[in-house]
Formats: C-alpha cells, sequence, structure tokens
C-alpha cells in the first residue's frame, strides 16, 4: 500500500451548508454524511467567493478566483493554458478519473468533453453539462454517447467504485484521486418517485422572511428592469413550479414546501450513495488511508431575500456558505468541528500541494489549511471576497448585467456595486441576514474600511471591474435546443449500459 493518501472528492452541486443532520438540521436524513463529519473534521465557517457552479469547479482545478482562471461567469470554456490540479497530481503518481458532471467546456449540452480538455484526468465517465437526471448520456472516448437507465447518482457511484476497485487492482502502490461531481440536488428536482415522496412538505423548515411574495415581487420588477430590458418573457422563472406558472410570478408557500421536500428527497438520495462510497472504501481496506473531501459549490436561496428556489449567485449565507468534510483517518482526528474561515474552492490547491509536497503555481490565490487540519491552529482566512463579474449582453433570466464585490468576515457582510454600496449586516446581531444597513450613517467609516480592504484585494489578484464574458458564447444552445438534441439525436443513437 502506498504511503500517500488515496484523495476522493465528493461533490453535490448547489447543496445548502445547513442541509445536513451534522449542522442542526432536524428534518432532512443524513446520516453518512453525519458520518463523515463524526469520523473528520466539519468547517462550519466554509464558503465559495463566487456562488456559481462554472467558476467554482474552475477554482478547484487552479487554485485560482475567477479573474485568475478567466472563467467569469457560467458556460464559457476554460482556458487550458494553466497548471491544473489532476495534471500535478498524476506527476505526483496518482492514477486520475473524474466521474460526472464537468461544465468547463462551454456551452455544449450534455456535450463531450475531449481527452486534451480534461485537463490530467485519465478515466473520464461524464459529460459537459446538462441536468437531466432520469435520462444521463455519458461519452466514451471516441464520443459515442452510453446511456444507463439507473438513476444519475446511483450510476455515477457505480462508476466512482469500478474507479476504485480498477486502480487498486492495477497498481496498490500508485494512489488514485478520484472526483465524483453529482448534478443534484440542483433544479430540476427530477428523481425517482421513492426519493420525491420521502419528505411531508408539511414538515419542511421554512426560513425566515419566506415566503414574501411581496419581496419577491419587487425583486422580480427589479429583475425585469435592469436585466432583462423589461420583457417579462425573459424573467427568471420559478423552480418551483417551472412548467406551470408565468416567469416571474411569485412562489408560494406551498410551491416552496413541495420544492424543499423533494431538494430533501435528493440530498438524501446523495448521502445515501455516499454510504455506499463510504462502505466500499472500508470493505476494500483502505479507508484509513482514503482522504475523503465533500463540498459543494454553493447553496440555494430557497426563497430567501425575495429569491426563488433554485436560484444562487448572491452574496448571501444561503448561496455563499457551503457545507465541508473531510476524513483522513490516518491523520486526521476524529469528530472535529472548526470555525476557520475556508475559501472552498480556491483553497484546496494549496493544501493538497502542501501534504504531498508539490510545488503550487506561482499564480494561484489558494492559502493551505493544513494546519488546521493537523491542529495546530483554530484560523485560516480572516475574511472571504465575494465576487459576482457581469455578463455583456446577458443572460437575461439568470445573471447579471453589472459586477458585485463583497467581504465577508466573522462579523459582517458587506456587498458594493461598482458605485454604491448595497448591503451591510451586522452577523453577530443578525446571523440570518435580515436587517440591512447599509444605509445607517453610522456604519459609514466601517464601509470605508471595507471598501479599501475589497480594493486592496481586487489590485493584489488583478481583479477589475470592467472584466465580463460576452454572453452567449459561439456555441451556446438554449435548455429548449439541448432538451430536443438529447431526444432526438443522443438517446436514440446511445449505446445502452448497465
Amino acid at each position: 500500500m502506498t504511503d500517500k493518501p488515496n484523495i476522493l472528492i465528493i461533490y453535490p452541486d448547489q447543496m445548502r451548508s445547513d442541509a445536513m443532520g451534522c449542522a442542526g438540521n432536524k428534518v432532512v436524513k443524513t446520516p453518512n454524511i453525519d458520518r463523515l463529519a463524526q469520523e473528520g473534521m466539519h468547517f462550519t465557517e466554509a464558503y465559495t467567493s463566487y456562488p456559481v457552479c462554472c467558476p467554482f469547479r474552475a477554482s478547484v482545478l487552479t487554485g485560482k478566483y475567477a479573474q485568475g482562471h478567466g472563467m467569469v461567469q457560467n458556460h464559457f470554456p476554460l482556458r487550458g493554458d494553466q497548471r491544473f490540479l489532476a495534471e500535478m497530481m498524476k506527476e505526483a503518481g496518482y492514477q486520475t478519473g473524474y466521474i460526472g458532471k464537468w461544465h468547463l467546456e462551454g456551452g455544449p449540452k450534455p456535450g463531450f468533453v475531449p481527452k486534451d480538455r480534461r485537463f490530467g484526468f485519465d478515466h473520464f465517465i461524464g459529460f459537459n453539462r446538462g441536468h437531466e437526471y432520469l435520462k444521463s448520456v455519458y461519452f466514451d472516448d471516441g464520443g459515442t454517447p452510453h446511456f444507463s437507465k439507473r438513476y444519475e447518482p446511483d450510476y455515477q457511484t457505480d462508476q466512482l467504485i469500478d474507479f476504485i476497485d480498477s486502480a487498486i487492482s492495477q497498481d496498490a502502490d500508485k494512489p488514485f484521486f478520484g472526483y465524483v461531481s453529482y448534478g443534484p440536488p440542483h433544479f430540476p428536482n427530477n428523481m425517482p418517485d421513492h426519493w420525491r415522496s420521502m419528505y411531508d412538505p408539511a414538515d419542511m423548515d421554512l426560513r425566515a422572511g419566506v415566503p414574501d411574495m411581496d419581496l419577491q415581487r419587487q425583486v422580480q420588477e427589479r429583475r425585469l428592469r435592469e436585466f432583462c430590458n423589461g420583457e417579462a418573457k425573459a424573467a427568471h422563472h420559478s423552480h418551483a413550479a417551472y412548467d406551470t406558472k408565468p416567469a416571474g410570478e411569485p412562489e408560494t408557500e406551498a410551491e416552496i414546501r413541495q420544492f424543499m421536500a423533494e431538494y430533501y428527497g435528493m440530498i438524501s438520495n446523495i448521502d445515501w450513495n455516499i454510504g455506499r462510497i463510504l462502505n466500499h472504501l472500508d470493505k476494500s481496506g483502505i479507508a484509513d488511508n482514503t482522504m475523503v473531501i465533500f463540498w459543494s459549490d454553493h447553496g440555494d436561496m430557497l426563497g430567501q431575500h425575495g429569491s426563488f428556489c433554485g436560484i444562487k449567485n448572491q452574496a448571501y449565507r444561503a448561496a455563499m456558505q457551503v457545507p465541508f468534510i473531510i476524513r483522513y483517518p490516518k491523520r486526521i482526528k476524529a469528530a472535529q468541528k472548526t470555525t476557520a474561515m475556508v475559501d472552498v474552492g480556491v483553497d484546496v490547491m494549496g493544501t493538497l500541494c502542501e501534504m504531498l509536497n508539490m510545488t503550487l503555481p506561482d499564480e494561484a490565490h489558494s492559502i493551505s489549511y493544513l494546519d488546521v487540519l493537523d491542529g495546530k491552529t483554530a484560523t485560516h482566512r480572516d475574511a472571504i471576497f465575494y465576487q459576482l463579474f457581469k455578463q455583456q449582453d446577458g443572460n437575461v433570466g439568470e445573471y447579471t448585467p453589472y459586477a458585485q464585490r463583497g467581504i465577508r468576515t466573522k462579523d459582517w457582510l458587506y456587498v458594493r456595486h461598482k458605485d454604491c454600496r448595497v448591503d451591510l449586516y451586522d452577523l453577530k446581531a443578525d446571523y440570518l441576514e435580515q436587517n440591512n444597513l447599509v444605509d445607517n450613517p453610522d456604519y459609514s467609516a466601517l464601509m470605508d474600511e471595507f471598501d479599501a480592504r475589497i480594493d486592496a484585494h481586487m489590485k493584489a489578484t488583478n481583479d477589475d471591474w470592467e472584466m465580463c464574458a460576452s454572453f452567449p458564447p459561439p456555441d451556446w444552445v438554449t435548455h429548449a435546443q439541448a432538451k430536443e438534441y438529447l431526444e432526438n439525436t443522443l438517446l436514440p443513437n446511445a449505446v445502452i449500459v448497465d
């Protein structure tokens, strides 16, 4: 057996930090995630600096903020002229494997990812992007589509276990670096009936201020006015009732409750699959020498702050705070909780580099939290710098025509646009961020300090208020076009697999 640890990243998409039993949630059932926390270290102050799928994914592989790796919004191909984590792991002697949604190749849905665009992952069973959980198509190395009738996370877990077994059998002295990227609990709520009906909507734990129909209307009117040039057809759809109500209509309490029940059902399925993985590590005799890293890229607003269910890309805790647990029995003491602030996507590369004696690229922004894992310190970052880049010619139903930057400390959340201040929350007195203090003159000096910190951070990381991406990219396809292509071209020509 190798002295280096096997490393396994488990990544559900759009999972809230509070949607776990170990985080105090009394409704959702997550016994296997809770087991991870009990046997490892649970980071209770873990955040993403950019609560959007693609920028987070790119930060994991490059150790950079969005301005460094160039993935400043969804749907754009990641630049290939960078040092990537999986390539570095290969150089360190690791077998590399990726299972699931890639989402770094631009517009195509689900989309083939060529070998030279996998950035160091040799074993690859996946697709570029998409959320057709009951009709998932995967591609072989030649681009031929394969279709499994199994629910997407179940099939992906099967494939991950096969990769682990293959890595062990090929060379037990050569560690593996495995990465499984689940689509759920990201909208749409497509799942087998067992998971859909697992929770009663009446039992859902609605957050403070939910639902607020008037606030929802205000938020949607602003979206129409500023994001969509007043075009109602371009307003954001309610994810809680996507096919049954007009775009921009506020979500009712019943709709939010139903969405949450289904959201929790998807999370419980992810938890069940995590249990399968943990049990397989135990049976294979490699659990002690395997570092399991569990995280998500961002949360879900679930109706908070007047935002629809399914929405992220905001600085609020609901979107920015993420679940983050690491288990590595050979090195990390069990049953630890830490309040060390970590930028989850950005900081993983620096941590693995320090642990494995790899050289961190000079241009990376990553800071190692290995001393936290080893119990040498209880602190890491003193702040997380939030960012949201504008989109030129905006994706009107989803993103913003303007930029945001912000700073989150243990005590404060402050957000601004380029020319105006928009949010200030006292997190000690107002954990759920309900009382915006931005117009209170008593806090002007504090906001001046935060402005200076944001400006300094932007300068140090080569950030630019005017940096943006033109939308749509050349290969962009709409959801409707992608679904038609899946139904009429990919599925009829797919190779059926178990």
